[in-house]
């Protein structure tokens, strides 16, 4: 049965666009049908007075199966972290049972929907067996989980790609450009996305010169044609021109976290590059993307000052562009997209007054404002204070 809800405010359309004294009418399948400021001739179904509705969250980049290895490598550089086939993530990962995975995995889960996020996109390591783990788990979770596998000495390409919505590699290094080219032409045939690592270090991008003489940016795009590139934490002007025009994403956190560098996002969106947020690495980075958007809000503030990026381009970076990337039918508010959405307490103390609600969202507010998040319109998850 179709009920509607009432809000105080609500950040409504691919603008964000901020609406007082709002009734929203979703489907018994789970859709908005519209937005009115006119009450509906049915009962309304719920009243959140002092509440804001905004769309659920939608995390562009993790690794959550290594949620079981929190801060295990916190003395240790990315290199030694994250570097296939050895580095410390990799060791880990191999020894690791399947009740820890499990048990990690779960807890991540849990916390993104506790943190407002309705939907995630990972690289999962462990061939097929690492995705049908994954899948294991998420499926006892209203959760969306978006697959980006990875082939390896077990499991090869043509296996993998039923099984997700897309290729993830770690590198384009330690791929010729035939290579390269075979892995684009099997996921096209297939309609698999692709998404790659690119530029996070000065050493990766090192690397590629040397091998290849040119950017591995350059390479993702011309010779992997991949539709989605995660990181350019360190990326020049040549590699700006290429991305015009595109999505890609970045991880402030997680980079700040390996101590990498800062992606360059306010020249990204200056250059009408679509930037989405993600977290990344569990064990080194939280999943909260409150979080996320405070960090970022403030880092930009710290360089550029009143001239930084308004917070409510920050906000789409979490729902409007990782939709569109992903081609979900989420990430707005509107009629016929799916009604995910969070209900964010605009009385709590760290919150009141609210003179700014975008910039309240992204620099005052937290997880434990949440009072209900929807996914498809049905509650999954409701803040509880005892």
């Amino acid at each position: 049965m179709s009920y509607a809800i009432y809000a105080d405010f609500c950040l409504v359309g691919k603008e964000l666009q901020l609406l007082e004294d709002v009734y929203i009418t979703i489907s018994d399948e789970g859709k908005f049908v519209n937005v009115s400021k006119e009450a509906p001739k049915f009962k309304v179904y719920s009243i959140f007075e002092d509440c804001l509705i905004l769309p659920a969250f939608i995390n562009a980049h993790t690794h959550v199966g290594d949620s079981f290895a929190k801060e295990m490598g916190y003395q240790y550089s990315i290199e030694e972290v994250v570097e296939p086939p050895r580095g410390l993530k990799h060791r880990l990962l191999a020894e690791a049972s399947e009740e820890e995975l499990t048990f990690g995995i779960r807890n991540a889960c849990l916390e993104m929907l506790s943190s407002g996020t309705s939907t995630f996109a990972d690289f999962r390591e462990g061939g097929l067996k690492g995705i049908n783990l994954l899948s294991q788990v998420t499926s006892s979770f209203p959760i969306r989980a978006i697959k980006f596998g990875r082939p390896n000495q077990e499991t090869s390409l043509e296996e993998l790609l039923p099984n997700v919505e897309g290729v993830g590699l770690s590198s384009t290094n330690i791929y010729s450009d035939m290579e390269l080219k075979q892995i684009s032409e099997k996921c096209k045939r297939e309609n698999k996305l692709i998404a790659v690592h690119v530029s996070e270090t000065v050493g990766e991008r090192k690397i590629a010169f040397e091998k290849f003489g040119v950017s591995d940016v350059k390479r993702a795009i011309d010779i992997l044609g991949a539709d989605i590139l995660v990181h350019l934490t360190h990326i020049d002007e040549e590699d700006m021109k290429l991305l015009r025009g595109r999505s890609v994403v970045c991880c402030p956190r997680a980079n700040a976290y390996f101590g990498v560098g800062f992606p360059p996002i306010e020249n990204l969106v200056e250059k009408e590059v679509s930037v989405c947020i993600g977290t990344d690495n569990v064990m080194a980075n939280s999943l909260d993307l409150f979080r996320e958007m405070e960090f970022l809000g403030k880092t930009l503030r710290g360089k550029y000052g009143k001239n930084a990026l308004h917070s409510k381009k920050i906000i789409e970076m979490v729902t409007v562009n990782p939709a569109k990337l992903f081609n979900l039918d989420s990430g707005w508010i509107a009629s016929g997209r799916s009604a995910d959405f969070i209900v964010l307490n605009l009385d709590a103390p760290n919150i009141r007054p609210v003179n700014d609600i975008y910039h309240s969202v992204v620099h005052r507010a937290n997880s434990e404002n949440i009072e209900f998040v929807y996914i498809r319109g049905k509650k999954v998850f409701e803040r509880d204070y005892l």
